[in-house]
């Protein structure tokens, strides 16, 4: 008798094992996935605020008296929307792929939870 009642309680025991590994293995996954969004965000931040220090800086020595310096102003500005829109672009990017990635841990979870 007591080999009757130790047999499934191996096999739960196994089962629970298993699923607390599965569990373990997406809670890295998580981790991993914020922890690089975050970095993104925050470089993203930062690259878009040194942006925005370098046209208030070139705005408060701006000289447009002439023509050309007023194209030369024009052509820095432009210059800098491309790079926000750069920064932009590689943040959604990024955003997205970690977003896929999530979605696969949800899939994960429901299915680590049912034995």
């Amino acid at each position: 008798m007591p080999e009757q009642t130790q047999d499934p309680l191996t096999s739960t025991r196994a089962v629970l094992g298993a699923t607390d590994t599965r569990f373990a293995d997406a809670d890295r996954v998580l981790l991993e996935t914020v922890r690089d969004a975050h970095r993104v965000a925050t470089e993203s931040i930062q690259r878009l605020a040194a942006i925005g220090a370098e046209v208030d800086a070139a705005v408060a020595r701006r000289s447009t008296a002439t023509s050309a310096a007023g194209q030369e102003f024009g052509r820095f500005l432009l210059a800098k929307n491309r790079e926000i829109a750069d920064i932009i672009a590689a943040a959604r990017a990024a955003a997205e792929a970690k977003a896929v990635v999530l979605q696969s841990l949800v899939g994960e979870y429901r299915s680590a939870s049912v034995p």
